[in-house]
């Protein structure tokens, strides 16, 4: 029997399903699970029984998902923003559970959900049981941790998630929420588009900003803004430093901070015709991502002015020259340079350079402390206008990382700890 969509059909026999995808053809044989499945999923099981999802969760912060690809952060964004209070759970629970799986044994298909060594119960040769792993350690670990309110029996509670057939386009039980995110998602594993361990922490990241208790916390840190009584300039300069150097992964923090000034410069109409570029993805300035620096603002399509966030870095020498080969290459750039945390490293070899840099390629090079940087942004504006962007630069920080501006601050890693030291700033 074989159904036609597109390209791909899937042909039914007593004893086999044969895959036909993108001019593959794949097999899967009906049976009790062979020695090597059966030695993969003892392996699954003994991996996650160690607390493997648990050490996930606590080296997530720590991810660089610059190398995972904006299609694949895409398929998981749209997957996760499927979820309504009535449908597409079941649909990233077992996308994390699938992504779980490939992840400790790349070697174990993901398309198959069954498999077993008892007489009476459907099985294929390669397949494992997902229904019992998803029970014992992924529903329990999602539900315990607040990432994912689901049946607590498990995804496959949802009937349709059962049907004996591997997953792919042809799959045609009745689906309700995110299917052929799901779908696209599966054939990016199966086909190594997607690597699972980054997916894996991609997922969790976005399952943990997305969560209830995350939600609440950043409902109170937002309230707490509004609440705030002293929105003077000086002293939401000395809150946003008091900040990101009491606060974890600091470096990351600092980048935001001075992103959320400038947005706060942008709505207050302070950037002229300049528009305010997205902040980029943690570790992603560079040649390869097209990025100049952290803060970028453009003309049209053009960038003019850059600066690049260098927390606990004050000798900039080679900075200096990956700076160079940027500007190089990006035609149009007026100004660009360095915002460190501290007092800047100022011996005579750096400034020499930065001189050269300047006058090699016509770009006004600065190198800025925080408050140095500050000033010379606000240069131009009186005391009365300074404190109306004071109380706009801490509602973008606090709003920043409590994901509530996706569209410019869209902040890929899970941002419970840092919500959590700005509620303390903010009432301390």
């Amino acid at each position: 029997m074989g159904e036609e969509k597109g390209n791909c059909h899937l042909d039914v026999y007593i004893d086999r399903y044969e895959l036909h995808q993108n001019n593959i053809i794949t097999t899967y044989y009906e049976g009790f699970q062979n020695a090597a499945t059966q030695k993969r999923y003892e392996k699954i099981n003994a991996v996650l029984a160690d607390g493997y999802l648990y050490k996930i969760m606590e080296h997530l912060s720590e991810v660089n998902f610059t190398e995972f690809s904006s299609e694949n952060k895409a398929l998981l964004k749209q997957l996760v923003n499927g979820i309504t209070s009535e449908v597409g759970r079941a649909l990233v629970g077992v996308t994390f559970l699938q992504l779980t799986i490939k992840s400790i044994t790349p070697d174990q298909s993901i398309r198959l959900h069954k498999g077993t060594t008892r007489k009476g119960s459907f099985s294929w040769v390669d397949g494992i049981s997902m229904r019992t792993i998803d029970s014992t350690y992924s529903t329990p670990f999602l539900r315990e941790q607040g990432l994912l309110n689901v049946n607590k029996f498990g995804v496959f509670m949802t009937r349709s998630l059962a049907e004996n057939y591997p997953y792919s386009k042809l799959y045609k039980a009745e689906m309700r929420g995110p299917f052929s995110e799901w779908i696209d998602i599966v054939d990016a594993i199966e086909e190594e588009r997607m690597p699972a361990l980054l997916g894996l922490y991609y997922l969790m990241a976005l399952l943990k900003n997305k969560s209830e208790i995350f939600n609440s916390m950043a409902d109170k840190a937002v309230a707490l803004v509004a609440k705030y009584p002293d929105k003077t300039f000086e002293n939401i300069s000395v809150l946003m430093k008091n900040f990101f150097n009491g606060t974890e992964y600091s470096a990351r923090a600092f980048e935001i901070v001075l992103h959320g000034f400038m947005q706060a410069m942008s709505e207050s109409n302070m950037i002229g015709e300049l528009e305010l570029v997205p902040i980029s993805q943690m570790r992603s300035a560079n040649k390869k991502h097209g990025n100049i620096g952290d803060i970028e603002l453009k003309d049209g399509r053009v960038i003019v002015e850059s600066w690049d966030a260098k927390y606990g870095k004050t000798y900039l020498r080679d900075e200096l020259e990956e700076l160079r080969d940027k500007i190089l290459i990006s035609p149009g750039v007026k100004i660009a340079g360095f915002v460190v945390d501290s007092k800047v490293d100022r011996r005579r070899d750096i400034i020499k350079r930065a001189e050269e840099i300047s006058m090699e390629t016509g770009v006004d090079i600065q190198l800025f402390s925080f408050d140095e940087w500050i000033k010379y942004q606000t240069r131009n504006i009186a005391g009365g206008e300074l404190n109306k962007i004071a109380g706009r630069w801490l509602a973008a920080v606090v709003e920043s990382f409590s994901q509530r501006r996706p569209e410019i601050a869209p902040i890929d890693e899970p941002c419970e700890a840092w919500v959590k030291d700005l509620i303390y700033c903010l009432t301390k």
